[in-house]
């Protein structure tokens, strides 16, 4: 202890010590900024990135009936700025954090500001959530894509950080990304759809446009009640009797709120330059009137058919959703989640862990075994040869995939499903071994959605689902090889140190 009571005068970039957890994480994000620079995934992020801002740009001057020419020196600046957009989006996906708490990361923390290249002897500008948002959200999943087929072409075809690793030997899975929803209840859909026109309907009258009505809390009110009425239905004995009751008391009620939304709207259409709000602003609150008006007669021929009617409803017709699209039901049986709703998505990784490819489904949930044929063409068209082999469970096991794989001389470990099928290909050794190397194939696809996925289960809408997968892939690649790199400098530091 210090004999003299002065404080310690605080001081910017002196060296930590005693402390392993903080000189890991200094020691990673060191390694993942050469890994960016000699792969080159820094300047061709940075080259699509300011494609991306050439097309808004050519878009807002094609409104105004102009042409954009972009300056060499906003061409750089954009550049340097898709740099920085690529290094707080894998700091965000790496560390889990949200927009508000990344912001408040790159302010504190130096190490995550030298990693993003923020450090500046005047002053230190940190984006600001709205910014980390469009960094996030500005490229396309096809230009990210992109990015995800540059990263394997330098891990794989030129071996850039690793001679002995190949990407021949594929094991897949498939597994449901859940959708932010709750569990889709008929009646909850119509009270969300009153619910959303009715929050709408407060914010044009707030800013001035009005069309006579009740008052909007009034109508709130009786919602809730209905709803109330609803959920008590199911304790009495004449449930269903009351319940059809209850439902055709909503209907009637929704459509008196549907037609006073209606007529908001086209009142708000015309009068919104006068009011307080800015046309984006306008257009916002529009928006979420009409898709909600166009798809509330939808939801109530839903309900009535399955409260009144008592029919059911194939699950491609069913809304299972106000505000998500692309949204199916995934039946997977496990034992803590029969059915889920979301999206199916496809992983293959190599024997190394890495993720070769992978497919985020959006019309429809597919059969494992009908997704084996798009895998092998995309890899064929990467690499310009056809994997080595192919490890899957059963659910991808069909007589279809079995002629494909023999036509391209792919070995085939997909396990069978006939039983006496598997005990013969259970006496081949390599067979044996492979299906033992697809167990940890189930701990990835954990791994994956626990810790890298958590962006896609919180958007909103397929497009910006699919690029936080996106997103969640890219960075779990870069991860991975970092962490690869510094377990081998590792190790060759300890041999070095026994020999000497």
């Amino acid at each position: 202890m210090r004999k003299d009571n002065q404080p310690y005068l605080p001081l910017n970039h002196t060296p930590v010590k005693g402390s392993q957890d903080f000189n890991d994480f200094q020691k990673f994000y060191r390694r993942l900024n050469t890994v960016l620079l000699e792969s080159g995934l820094d300047l061709q992020f940075g080259l699509l990135y300011v494609e991306a801002i050439k097309k808004e740009k050519d878009l807002k001057a094609e409104k105004l009936g102009k042409t954009y020419m972009m300056p060499e020196q906003d061409h750089l600046a954009y550049r340097q700025q898709g740099i920085e957009a690529l290094r707080c989006n894998i700091i965000r996906e790496q560390e889990s954090l949200s927009y508000r708490k990344l912001n408040i990361a790159l302010a504190s923390n130096t190490v995550l500001q030298n990693f993003c290249h923020l450090g500046n002897l005047s002053c230190i500008r940190v984006p600001s959530k709205s910014k980390l948002q469009s960094y996030a959200s500005r490229l396309a999943c096809d230009d990210l894509a992109k990015i995800h087929e540059r990263f394997n072409t330098v891990l794989f075809k030129d071996k850039v950080f690793v001679e002995d690793i190949s990407a021949g030997d594929l094991y897949m899975d498939s597994t449901c990304v859940k959708a932010q929803m709750r569990y889709p209840v008929d009646w909850l859909l119509i009270r969300d759809g009153c619910r959303t026109v009715l929050k709408a309907m407060k914010l044009i009258r707030k800013s001035g446009v009005k069309c006579r009505m009740p008052q909007i809390d009034g109508f709130m009110t009786k919602v809730n009640g209905l709803c109330i009425e609803m959920a008590a239905a199911n304790r009495t004995n004449d449930a269903v009797k009351k319940r059809k009751a209850t439902l055709r008391k909503m209907k009637k009620l929704e459509k008196v709120i549907r037609k006073h939304a209606q007529n908001h709207y086209e009142a708000f259409e015309q009068a919104w330059p006068q009011s307080t709000y800015t046309q984006g602003r306008a257009e916002l609150i529009l928006n979420r009137i009409k898709k909600t008006i166009d798809i509330m007669p939808a939801v109530i021929h839903q309900a009535h058919e399955r409260i009144i009617g008592e029919r059911q409803v194939k699950n491609a017709d069913k809304i299972l959703s106000l505000y998500q699209n692309d949204i199916h039901i995934v039946k997977r049986r496990k034992s803590e989640a029969h059915n889920e709703f979301g999206s199916q998505l496809l992983i293959a990784e190599q024997a190394d862990g890495f993720i070769v490819d992978f497919h985020f489904e959006k019309d429809k949930v597919s059969n494992d075994s009908k997704m084996v044929p798009s895998i092998i063409e995309r890899f064929e068209t990467l690499f310009n040869q056809a994997p080595l082999s192919i490890t899957t469970d059963r659910g991808f096991s069909s007589p279809k995939n079995t002629e494909l794989l023999a036509s391209k001389k792919i070995y085939n470990a997909i396990c069978p499903r006939s039983v006496p099928e598997l005990k013969e290909k259970m006496t081949d050794d390599v067979f044996r071994n492979k299906l033992k190397r697809r167990g940890p194939n189930e701990g990835r696809v954990g791994i994956v959605k626990n810790n890298f996925l958590r962006g896609a289960q919180k958007a909103y809408g397929y497009d910006n689902r699919h690029k936080a997968v996106s997103w969640g892939v890219l960075v779990h690649n870069l991860s991975k090889l970092t962490k690869l790199l510094l377990a081998k400098e590792h190790e060759c530091k300890k041999k070095t140190h026994n020999y000497a």
